[in-house]
């Protein structure tokens, strides 16, 4: 096993190769890099021109972006790491890219890129990584498959994968049962209602009896005697 191409090295001995196809990106890398003192800095527009350079002189880092035509990053990135290709099969691959998708990040990094960068990239934040670069002690390994690979990387890669998994797993369950609760205490808030409705409902549904009738002290009297007015009553 061996170490990556910029393992142990101090900034100011980096040089670095930039693939980049959009002029005013080349632009800003190479300013830069060149900001943090950097012993060499190559740019080139295509893959073919910059491997074609790196194999005659490797260099201890690479900086490439992801889509890129006739070939992508990705096809480069291959084509560094396979055995064949040694010593630029050890050289550190970094992408900066802007559709740093999950998929695409988690492709890279098990083809054998060292690191993942989203534009636009702030220098400081390229500072970091490449320091982190330097410093990284993870050896090259060769597969099966005949390529080189970060020792270690597919194991984290997939332990990675698995937590996310059961981190979306535990958003969903969490998502239901919020669910569950408001359908809970909606169906119990409307039951109270209910209950509490129940009584004005019957009332209002229940007829009021009249109050009895008042008679007059000469209705008594006749009611009282037996008969009723204009009974047998004549009429002329």
């Amino acid at each position: 096993m061996k170490h990556h191409a910029a393992f142990g090295l101090a900034m100011e001995d980096i040089d670095a190769v930039v693939v980049e196809d959009s002029k005013p990106m080349q632009t800003i890398l190479r300013s830069i890099l060149l900001s943090f003192k950097v012993a060499r800095v190559r740019v080139f527009d295509s893959v073919d021109e910059a491997l074609e350079a790196s194999l005659a002189e490797p260099p201890n880092v690479i900086l490439t972006d992801w889509r890129m035509a006739p070939t992508s990053g990705y096809q480069f990135l291959r084509l560094v790491r396979h055995r064949h290709m040694e010593p630029l099969c050890y050289v550190p691959i970094l992408f900066i890219t802007a559709h740093g998708t999950r998929p695409l990040v988690d492709k890279a990094l098990r083809a054998g890129a060292h690191h993942v960068l989203v534009k636009p990239v702030s220098p400081s934040t390229l500072f970091k990584r490449l320091k982190w670069l330097l410093a990284d002690d993870r050896p090259m390994i060769l597969e099966n498959s005949g390529f080189y690979n970060i020792y270690g990387i597919q194991k984290a890669m997939d332990e990675q994968a698995e937590k996310m998994q059961s981190l979306a797993g535990a958003r969903l369950h969490h998502r239901v049962a919020t669910q569950k609760r408001a359908e809970v205490e909606g169906a119990v808030e409307a039951a109270f209602d209910s209950k509490e409705e129940e009584p004005e409902k019957v009332f209002a549904g229940v007829k009021k009896e009249a109050p009895p009738k008042q008679h007059s002290a000469a209705a008594k009297h006749i009611r009282n005697a037996g008969f009723a007015p204009f009974k047998g009553l004549k009429l002329h």
